[in-house]
């Protein structure tokens, strides 16, 4: 069933990577890139609720590991759409982040564990055994492009290098795993709206074929299902991307 959703999700993404990339125009470029990466969210809060276990309670400082080269691993493609002068385009792209929580580090408790009040230092693990978003915090995002290229030598060719700057927005698609209390559930759900800003540069390396690299800032804040109840936690995370981008003329 997994592997099925999974597989689902992926032609979901591709669906919506060519329709964000709109218009047939008479003239334009259009790009497709593939990347592998490393992620590191930033320290943040988790907040639980259980009505059924009286439970409701924010829990913080929460540290995440990102795993980005442990499987699944972290990837993203996109397709692109660069019409007229092509220094501004439309993207449709697909960012697989992961997030799993430290339970080993200490936290803050603040709120109600199990129908009594809670209030200062603990283990993350007394409370929740394990929480994580691995089979992916899957980014679902239309981004804005702006670029600046080398000056072309030749009507035809592509340029040198290209700096690129990109802000995007859309959903998510989060597989939240998760022991709280002794109760455990994993599935796949409609995450949270999402955001990126990035900033990168592409180096050609071959006819249409671009070397690139890439920072990217995303924020969510993702309210997830869990046993009987419900997690909540934003998540601030810092990207560094590297891949490849074909550039087709048309």
């Amino acid at each position: 069933m997994k592997g099925t959703t999974y597989r689902w999700l992926e032609s979901l993404t591709v669906a919506l990577a060519m329709t964000a990339s709109l218009a047939r125009p008479a003239s334009a470029e259009w790009t497709l890139g593939a990347f592998l990466g490393g992620a590191r969210t930033q320290t943040t809060s988790l907040t639980v609720t259980q009505p059924a276990q009286a439970t409701d309670v924010r829990l913080s400082p929460v540290h995440y590991r990102s795993e980005s080269f442990e499987p699944p691993f972290y990837y993203a493609y996109r397709v692109g759409a660069f019409p007229g002068s092509r220094s501004f385009g439309i993207e449709g792209e697909f960012i697989h982040l992961k997030v799993i929580a430290d339970t080993s580090r200490a936290t803050s408790a603040e709120g109600i564990i199990g129908g009594h009040p809670s209030s200062g230092p603990r283990v993350l693990s007394s409370v929740v055994e394990r929480f994580a978003i691995s089979h992916g915090v899957n980014l679902l995002l239309v981004n804005a492009v702006i670029r600046r290229t080398a000056a072309i030598a030749r009507e035809g060719d592509a340029p040198r290098w290209i700096l690129t700057g990109r802000a995007g927005a859309g959903a998510s698609i989060s597989h939240p795993e998760s022991t709280i209390g002794g109760l455990s559930l994993e599935r796949y759900e409609w995450g949270s709206f999402s955001l990126q800003g990035t900033a990168g540069v592409e180096v050609r390396i071959a006819k249409r074929l671009f070397l690139a690299g890439e920072y990217k800032l995303t924020h969510t804040a993702q309210h997830v299902s869990i046993a009987s109840g419900s997690a909540r936690t934003p998540l601030t995370t810092h990207h560094f991307v590297a891949g490849m981008v074909v550039h087709v003329a048309q």
